[in-house]
């Protein structure tokens, strides 16, 4: 199991230049980054937009990098390679290969994070599970991931995420997964993937690097999902609606100051009740995505109620907290179309005076931006806010679409006007939802008003 520079310069056919006692070390994982993290691991002098990890391998060297991947000749021990980032990704290909963990592959419009995190948590009490950290789910933060994994590790769940045709062909051509999940096919990245044909393109990708005897999970109401999933030979579906893993009775309660999410799961003849501590109907359906995988590998259906129950989601994802009598929904992680229309069906089913949302512009939707704002704002009406407002210069439209539809909407040029705006409008017994786009950085409105 124990792995050395040596031997992976040897399999990777690498090209060594530097003491030869260093090829003895083991391989302790990889830095991408000098600031941190750096001793006993190989840095990755990666070229960005930005910044060029060659200006950085003497300082990584410094801090107890014993060798650098490199393009190109330095004066520290160095593997030197024709392109870093390929080789990286070799590098991650040849390690799970080499340490044979089960692998899990997440992708989809939204939902994957949360998905991919309840996924670990219903393994990880039976398996040894390494998974994606945060959103490190694309060409660089997929091999990251992969390459500080422990070699004993039993699964790897990897979230892949996209913003440009062929990224997911490129991960999955990597990772090489044995269960592939779709949670959905939505309106996310519109520009850059070109429309939501395009959308459906790239998660097709996903099947093209599942293992020849490997299974698609793939969400059972949505129709694109179906379209690509009536090609794919080992197949298993979830859905509220159908699916051979499916939720019902769902229903969203407090429970001695926490809010939970509960609904029963049917498998074939059995059925479980289960529950998650956050409210959110749409969170089903991360659920009985990660059940299905779980099912798979052949964990009871009482076993992952159990983990359901301790399961703590991603960050400002749907976190709900009481502020100076206030109900506060924080998703202000990210946002597309799908994702907010779910938060504010989620705020509605709370009890509450008034039903507030502040909502920032929905980036990277390309020429069909207007458009979906101003259906966001027209479904607010339709769902009963009784007030939104809007931050940023897309989410103007947004503005629009409630005025067009009859309610009450309101426009801010900046995280404190906004701030500053709430601060004297809300009242004890209201609701509020804060979603936007991560480029908004939503958060900032509640860090002004002194919620965290």
């Amino acid at each position: 199991m124990a792995l050395t520079l040596g031997d992976l310069v040897k399999e990777m056919r690498w090209s060594y230049v530097g003491p030869p006692s260093f090829l003895d070390l083991l391989y302790q994982g990889v830095s991408i980054d000098s600031r941190e993290g750096c001793r006993e691991r190989l840095f990755v002098a990666l070229r960005g937009d930005r910044h060029d990890g060659h200006d950085y391998v003497e300082e990584a060297w410094r801090k107890g990098s014993p060798m650098a991947l490199v393009a190109k000749a330095m004066e520290t021990p160095s593997i030197v390679v024709a392109d870093t980032l390929e080789a990286f990704q070799g590098l991650a290909s040849f390690l799970l290969d080499r340490w044979s963990p089960t692998v899990v592959a997440v992708t989809g419009s939204s939902g994957k994070t949360t998905t991919k995190e309840m996924v670990a948590a219903l393994l990880e009490r039976h398996f040894r599970v390494h998974r994606t950290v945060g959103n490190y789910n694309n060409l660089v933060g997929l091999p990251y991931t992969v390459a500080n994994m422990s070699p004993h590790a039993q699964v790897a769940v990897l979230e892949m995420g996209t913003n440009a045709p062929g990224e997911i062909a490129r991960l999955a051509s990597i990772a090489r997964p044995h269960i592939g999940v779709i949670t959905n096919i939505g309106r996310a990245h519109l520009g850059p993937l070109g429309g939501i044909e395009g959308v459906r393109r790239a998660k097709a990708e996903l099947l093209e690097g599942i293992r020849r005897d490997g299974v698609l999970v793939y969400n059972a109401d949505d129709p694109s999902c179906r379209q690509l999933a009536a090609s794919f030979p080992r197949v298993c579906s979830f859905g509220l609606e159908g699916g051979d893993v499916r939720g019902q009775s769902l229903r969203v309660e407090e429970r001695d100051g926490r809010w939970w999410t509960l609904f029963t799961v049917q498998v074939e003849d059995e059925v479980q009740e289960m529950a998650i501590p956050m409210p959110g109907i749409h969170h089903v359906y991360n659920a009985v995505a990660a059940v299905a995988v779980a099912w798979k590998m052949g964990l009871t259906l009482e076993d992952m109620a159990r983990a359901l129950e301790d399961f703590q989601g991603p960050k400002r994802r749907m976190t709900l907290r009481r502020w100076q009598g206030i109900l506060i929904l924080d998703d202000a992680y990210n946002a597309n179309p799908d994702s907010t229309w779910w938060a504010l069906k989620t705020l509605v089913s709370l009890p509450a005076r008034r039903r507030l949302a502040l909502l920032g512009s929905m980036l990277e939707l390309g020429d069909e931006a207007p458009y979906w704002h101003r259906w966001v704002g027209r479904e607010a009406v339709a769902l009963g806010m009784d007030w939104v407002g809007t931050l940023g210069e897309e989410a103007r439209e947004v503005a629009r679409g409630v005025m067009e539809a009859g309610g009450v909407a309101q426009t801010f040029t900046s995280h404190e006007e906004a701030a500053r705006f709430l601060e004297t409008m809300l009242k004890e017994g209201d609701s509020l939802l804060v979603k936007g786009s991560r480029g908004m950085a939503m958060e900032k409105v509640l860090g002004l008003l002194g919620v965290e």
